[in-house]
């Protein structure tokens, strides 16, 4: 499957949201000056939970052996090379690991547009989920 990772994740209003908070930096001067960081976007996320150290429930690093490290670091470089003309060809595999990695490790409004991106068409089937009438109880008339 062919994905953009250039994404740029916004608020709900629209507005991009930063890789980090602007900074204010004060020169030798005294001169204050605001640094402003660029669009986080799908490819950075992605990068960032393939290359960091996976927690477990108990908040000390996974095992993982050389073998899963190498694997996503082939991954991390193949996403990291990819531009818009020459989008990313991921397997589902690779796919399930991004998602479960960006669950783990990114908040909400991250993790539902990262969802989006990676699996449109898991997204199309959650929405249409959603939208369905719930299910009503049928009673048994022996329960009368």
């Amino acid at each position: 499957m062919k994905i953009d990772f250039n994404y740029q994740f916004k608020i709900l209003d629209g507005e991009a949201i930063p890789e980090r908070p602007d900074e204010e930096i004060v020169d030798k001067d005294g001169n204050k000056t605001t640094k402003k960081f660029p669009p986080l976007t799908l490819k950075k996320i992605s990068e960032n939970v393939l290359l960091g150290q996976e927690i477990d429930g108990t908040g000390k690093p996974k095992e993982m052996d050389a073998e899963e490290k190498c694997k996503r670091y082939d991954l991390a470089m193949r996403i990291y090379k990819a531009t818009a003309k020459d989008l990313a060809d991921l397997q589902a595999e690779e796919v399930v690991l991004l998602k479960k990695l960006i669950a783990k490790g990114y908040s909400t409004i991250i993790v539902g547009q990262a969802f989006k991106i990676l699996d449109p068409h898991g997204a199309a089937e959650r929405e249409t989920k959603s939208e369905e009438e719930p299910e009503t109880e049928v009673k048994n008339p022996k329960d009368n």
